[in-house]
């Protein structure tokens, strides 16, 4: 990505799918209302944010990868403040480790950790749509049969980076759905924390197999929602971790004894 698209990136500062409304003050992903009464250097920290959360997840920046302050400067076109900011951000959500003498560097893999966040994730699924739940927009209805449109296009055609984008943009519209600003934001914060695995386990995987899943996914929410019934998409959620929690063990096995 260049310097250039990155300062689009910046610029915009939202979701990709429209209509849909975020995570609230005490998240890190702001809602329309936020971005829009935010300063220009609150929208800016917001969006370097959510760029570089994005590139660790889909491993543009692989574990170990040395995150330099003045570089990401350069290609945000942005001064140094904003990205120390977001790096401080994604530390406390445990994706990147600053060393002294050697910098701000992407965290390893942890996947006993990460196995249990995905099982914590899983039982807070559950309550999307118990506490304060929000009833679907028709803009982010329309949004999401958006994406199954697009998911259906990877089936012949292997792109990880793309499936990866379209999972995160699923799980913005459901955040949108969540009215309880602190179940959000660690529903969001775990969603980040466990996505970057499935990405790593992903190439040794059935793509198709996992598309035609990641497909029947989608559309069962897109039903759910379509009948503002948000209590249904939570717990649809819910089986839908605990599924790729089963597919994943051998996986996860070999991947533990191999960090060791």
């Amino acid at each position: 990505m260049t310097g250039k698209q990155r300062r689009r990136k910046v610029n915009e500062g939202r979701p990709a799918a429209a209509g849909t409304a975020l995570a609230g003050s005490t998240g890190y992903s702001p809602s329309d209302a936020e971005l829009a009464s935010a300063p220009p250097s609150r929208r800016r920290f917001w969006g370097i944010h959510k760029r570089l959360r994005e590139e660790i997840v889909l491993h543009t920046y692989p574990p170990g990868t040395r995150l330099d302050v003045d570089r990401l400067a350069a290609e945000f076109e942005v001064s140094r403040t904003p990205i120390r900011s977001g790096l401080q951000r994604l530390e406390h959500e445990g994706l990147v480790v600053t060393r002294h003498g050697v910098g701000t560097l992407v965290t390893e893999i942890d996947f006993e950790r990460l196995r249990e966040a995905s099982l914590l994730r899983m039982e807070l699924a559950e309550l999307i749509g118990q506490l304060n739940p929000r009833p679907p927009t028709p803009e982010a209805i329309e949004a999401m049969e958006d994406l199954l449109a697009q998911c259906a296009t990877l089936f012949d055609n292997r792109d990880i980076a793309a499936f990866g984008r379209i999972d995160i943009q699923v799980h913005e519209i459901i955040c949108g759905l969540i009215g309880n600003s602190l179940l959000r934001q660690y529903y969001d914060e775990l969603y980040y924390r466990t996505a970057r695995m499935w990405f790593y386990f992903m190439p040794q995987l059935d793509w198709r197999d996992e598309i035609t899943i990641f497909q029947a996914d989608i559309g069962a929410r897109v039903r759910a929602m379509r009948r503002s019934d948000t209590r249904a998409v939570g717990f649809l959620i819910r089986n839908e971790i605990s599924a790729v929690v089963i597919r994943l063990a051998d996986l996860f096995v070999v991947a533990e004894k191999q960090s060791r």
